[in-house]
């Protein structure tokens, strides 16, 4: 399930990607709804709010001198606090944004109530200025919900920075800026209102409450259906895997998206392809090693009889050497079409047992036994490649070095040499069947040319490649790579 989910997998990069996508789109619809409703909020705050300063005027005008009590707390928006001073609370038209609709608002609202004024100014709390403050008994009025009673200070507004009060309602959360409102009357007075800072109810933890677990239904569906969707695809990668590998062929079950099914259909025919040429290939090859024994046997024979012994020495020993060519032709084959099953093998154990039979033979070969590896390979193929390798290294450089080395998920094996070396525009050639850089045609000297090329092919089956290369300190290196069981 963990490398199921990890980013580098194909249901990791989808499902991140969706998630992601939704979770921007979720933000961005959450706040847009937020945003909405938070105008919608402004607006009905702000109606309520004019509607109190045109009912407060009313009552100035209606009932001077007069000490009126507060007025009805409701609960359809925030209280607003009215006061008579000589001059408005709002500073110069010119460095203000004023509220126009609401001042048309209200104007048309004291109109209504045949209230006789010059000027009327609505902006946002922030804007707010001290008014100057009435001197003598004419003192200001002010009230918390209405008009309220001479001599009290004018109206201070908040500083800058200002955080509004806890909600006695208890609502968490900021609310609205303030209005201001300034209704200059016709004998030169000027009413000022502003409300107080009304907090909204706090709907955002219920929001991405909401939100979070549909995400996290939506994600574990997605995940469920990921992979459905892409478990024929790993499928498909491990059967192509295990045929780069030399395995038989497992006819892949055709499921999934119908692209996919293409795709594996694809593959089954590929791999069928494959399995039948490489049979095909493998009998016309035995075929052609049985027919090319008995000619040669009968030769063989034949030449025992040959006069004189010079003669028939000679062409014993050719006969000899075509049959080992032979011989070694349909080991490269057999190898390279895979016929061994993998099996899992202490790489560890075998290099020793291969190092001890050298050393039993008196050559020198040296390994350090270690801890346990295992791998996935042919073990007599694989053995047989490793031989090649070392008897290459044995008949330039008289002495072999094995090492093992454990990188992550795979090991990798080395044989090294203290022979002269490969020159490095031949290091390609070399690997390829009867190449010998020693022209002298010598067996003894030169070989077949089919014993690294035979080790390629074994290697190549093991979905590996062989390295070679010339040691920097001298001599000659031989290494590949072997996937890790764990």
């Amino acid at each position: 399930m963990i490398d199921f989910l990890r980013l580098r997998t194909l249901p990791g990069q989808l499902i991140t990607l969706f998630v992601v996508v939704l979770l921007v789109s979720q933000v961005v619809n959450v706040l847009l709804i937020i945003g909405e409703r938070r105008m919608q909020a402004r607006s009905t705050l702000y109606a309520s709010a004019i509607e109190k300063m045109a009912n407060g005027t009313e009552q100035v005008i209606a009932f001077p001198g007069r000490r009126l009590g507060p007025e009805p707390r409701d609960r359809r928006g925030a209280p607003v606090r009215i006061e008579v001073n000589p001059s408005s609370a709002i500073g110069r038209l010119s460095e203000i944004e004023c509220l126009s609709a609401y001042e048309e608002q209200l104007s048309n609202l004291l109109h209504s109530r045949s209230i006789q004024f010059e000027t009327v100014r609505v902006c946002r709390g922030e804007k707010l200025r001290p008014p100057e403050r009435q001197s003598g008994t004419a003192g200001a009025r002010r009230s918390d919900n209405g008009v309220g009673r001479d001599g009290q200070r004018a109206m201070r507004p908040p500083p800058p920075g200002h955080r509004p009060p806890p909600d006695p309602r208890g609502a968490p959360g900021p609310g609205f800026e303030s209005m201001v409102m300034s209704v200059h009357l016709a004998d030169g007075r000027w009413i000022n209102g502003i409300t107080g800072h009304y907090p909204l109810e706090n709907m955002t933890p219920r929001v991405f409450l909401a939100t979070g677990g549909m995400v996290l239904v939506t994600v574990l569906v997605v995940i469920f259906f990921a992979g459905r969707i892409t478990r024929p695809l790993t499928s498909l990668a491990e059967a192509a895997d295990q045929l780069g590998r030399g395995g038989h062929g497992i006819s892949l079950k055709e499921e999934g998206p119908t692209d996919l099914r293409s795709a594996i259909a694809a593959f089954n025919a590929m791999q069928e392809r494959l399995t039948r040429m490489i049979e095909t290939q493998r009998t016309m090859l035995r075929s052609v090693g049985h027919d090319l024994r008995t000619p040669l046997t009968s030769l063989r024979i034949r030449a025992e009889a040959m006069e004189p012994e010079v003669e028939r020495i000679k062409v014993i020993a050719t006969l000899d050497e075509m049959k080992a060519m032979i011989e070694e032709i349909l080991t490269w084959a057999e190898d390279a079409s895979g016929m061994e099953e993998l099996h899992r093998v202490d790489l560890n154990a075998l290099l020793t047992s291969l190092s001890d039979d050298y050393q039993d033979a008196g050559q020198n070969v040296i390994y350090e036994e270690g801890a346990a590896i295992i791998v996935l390979c042919r073990r007599v193929s694989l053995r047989r490649a490793l031989r090649n390798l070392i008897d290459n290294g044995l008949k330039y450089g008289d002495e072999v070095n094995i090492s093992l080395f454990v990188d992550g998920e795979s090991v990798r094996i080395c044989i090294d040499d203290k022979g002269p070396g490969i020159p490095d525009e031949d290091l390609r050639d070399v690997l390829k069947p009867f190449v010998r850089l020693e022209t002298s045609r010598n067996k003894d000297t030169g070989g077949s040319g089919l014993g690294l090329s035979i080790a390629q092919s074994i290697i190549q089956a093991h979905g590996a490649e062989l390295d070679l290369q010339n040691r920097k300190s001298g001599g000659f290196r031989a290494s590949f790579k072997l996937p890790r069981e764990t």
